[in-house]
């Protein structure tokens, strides 16, 4: 019993914070674009940080804003990229739930290694994961966590990178269900992969970046078979950091506007504004390109704006330089919970020879050993959840109408 009570007094907890977070990115959908794109570019850098792959958020950025090389593992930051189109796109679970997985699925395949197709889940078996999450799509997180529980368990744990993406994919769309954000499918998905995911707009609906979440102020292993109530945890504490930092980036959307307000005649200080509302990581060769101005004038427009606060150098050189907005910039650089720089989430997992671990290698081999497990699980949430589940549809429902 006191299990269930803390479970469910610890979902309710990380729902109550995911709700208070997703109404003020309704309110204000250009605070909600300019979140999504910080936080989809640290979870991408996290989530493949998290198997022992170095990678740095700001590596990712560099690599795609001006192609500079950087001291990174490539496959890693190519890994990384494939991600981020996912986060960005997560497709529609519910609509499309074989063509949403497979997508998943093809975005975490570590870059340079073939999967065996016998390894390979059956059509069906996908549509099961996805009526997992379906069947709780009243909470979102829970239905989230169940369909991640499910495809950990079906694929034998081969993929936690792809078991995170089940798991926004699933948050966002059960979303949508509940009606409040807004349909997730894209329009223009392969001209958009095209252009590469930095520079793609996010249309999902997703809350909870499950990578951040774990890495954040220390690190927790991802274990979706058994570590619920951790990951709740972890999940609120990042959720309650997440509404004190949207005021931050909401200062900043304030500040960009005043300088638009004070642009003077021709200049096109207001247009490279607007570019920064959309796409808040910028390489001078971008604003050329976008504004087609030349690259004196895209240096000097960037010069103005890097002077008047809204925007912050990510190199320490002269040359190939990249542009953030100052929140994004300091996030980037206190990465070390959000990818594999020195220290951060490593050294926590570093053991007495400094040989990096992936992460959970050992929780993952007991939970293989079970194969009645997966049923287990989901019965004990089912069971955990019986105390708040009337709760939360009774919030949840809408008014009966007065005749």
């Amino acid at each position: 019993m006191g299990y269930q009570m803390d479970i469910g007094s610890l979902l309710l907890s990380a729902e109550t914070h995911a709700a208070r977070v997703e109404g003020i990115l309704l309110a204000d959908p250009a605070l909600g674009g300019l979140w999504r794109m910080e936080t989809s570019l640290l979870e991408a850098a996290a989530s493949v940080g998290l198997e022992s792959d170095r990678i740095s958020t700001q590596g990712m950025v560099l690599r795609l804003t001006s192609g500079t090389a950087v001291e990174e593992d490539t496959r890693a930051v190519e890994m990384g990229l494939k991600v981020l189109t996912v986060i960005r796109r997560p497709g529609s679970p519910f609509g499309a739930p074989i063509a949403a997985l497979r997508r998943i699925e093809a975005a975490a395949a570590p870059i340079g290694q073939t999967r065996d197709e016998g390894d390979r889940l059956e059509d069906a078996e996908l549509s099961l994961v996805v009526e997992a999450g379906r069947t709780w799509s009243h909470v979102p997180i829970l239905a989230a966590w169940r369909a991640a529980a499910s495809y950990a368990f079906r694929s034998r744990r081969s993929s936690p990178v792809a078991e995170r993406l089940v798991f926004m994919a699933v948050e966002g769309a059960a979303r949508h269900l509940q009606g409040l954000s807004p349909d997730q499918r894209a329009g223009r998905d392969e001209l958009d992969e095209r252009a590469g995911g930095l520079l793609m707009p996010a249309t999902a609906g997703w809350i909870v970046p499950p990578s951040v979440s774990l890495t954040r102020n220390g690190f927790r292993v991802w274990s979706p078979m058994t570590g619920l109530a951790t990951f709740l945890e972890a999940a609120t504490r990042s959720l309650s950091h997440d509404l004190g930092h949207l005021g931050t980036l909401r200062h900043e959307l304030a500040r960009l506007t005043a300088m638009t307000s004070s642009a003077h005649g021709r200049s096109r200080l207001g247009d490279l504004i607007t570019y920064l509302e959309a796409q808040p990581v910028i390489s001078s060769a971008m604003v050329m390109d976008h504004l087609g101005v030349t690259r004196r004038t895209a240096l000097s427009l960037i010069g103005e704006l890097v002077d008047a606060g809204c925007l912050s150098n990510l190199t320490a050189r002269s040359t190939s330089r990249s542009w953030a907005l100052p929140s994004l910039a300091a996030r980037m650089g206190h990465a070390g919970g959000a990818g594999a720089v020195r220290g951060g989430v490593f050294a926590a997992r570093e053991g007495p020879r400094g040989n990096l671990k992936p992460s959970g290698q050992l929780e993952r081999l007991r939970e293989e050993r079970d194969e009645g497990q997966l049923d287990r699980i989901m019965a004990d949430l089912d069971s955990a959840m019986s105390g708040v589940d009337d709760v939360v549809r009774r919030a949840g429902s809408p008014k009966p109408r007065e005749t």
